[in-house]
């Protein structure tokens, strides 16, 4: 999952994908990555947690984070990636409320030629499409079901 988080976001550059800075190398104790700081948190953090009392997001804000989130999966399936755990858990939200799209470490390149990709399901429960569940059948559909 390391490496391929590495391999898909060193290639991506979207306004509404986490910007990864750097990493350690496979000679280190730890393996680490280096991201952008993001200061607001989750979209979980602000709809069910410690955030979500204070002050709720409003509706427009709401639909405002939706619509930056399919900006950036759609971009993802122009670019041939499957992100494959579309969650709240891994939206976040920078200080202007400006979406994040985070965790590619299940992502998968997509062959723009193909329908599917045959693989063993992989991602959240609750959020994982059922027929790539039942079938072993994955693509762009699947992440759409997992964004809601």
């Amino acid at each position: 999952q390391f490496k391929n988080e590495i391999e898909i976001l060193k290639s991506l550059k979207h306004p509404n994908l986490v910007i990864l800075y750097g990493c350690t190398t496979r000679h280190s104790r730890e393996l680490l990555l280096v991201y952008e700081y993001i200061s607001n948190g989750t979209l979980a953090d602000h709809l069910h947690g410690d955030q979500a009392q204070p002050r709720p997001i409003c509706w427009p804000g709401r639909l405002s984070i939706a619509i930056q989130t399919a900006s950036a999966l759609s971009f993802l399936h122009a670019s041939g990636i499957i992100h494959r755990d579309v969650k709240t858990t891994n939206i976040l939200l920078d200080s202007n409320y400006q979406v994040k799209v985070a965790d590619f470490g299940l992502s998968r390149l997509f062959p723009m030629n193909q329908t599917h990709i045959s693989t063993a399901p992989q991602g959240t429960p609750g959020y994982v499409d059922p027929e790539y569940y039942q079938c072993y059948r994955l693509n762009e559909k699947s992440d759409v079901y997992s964004f809601g």
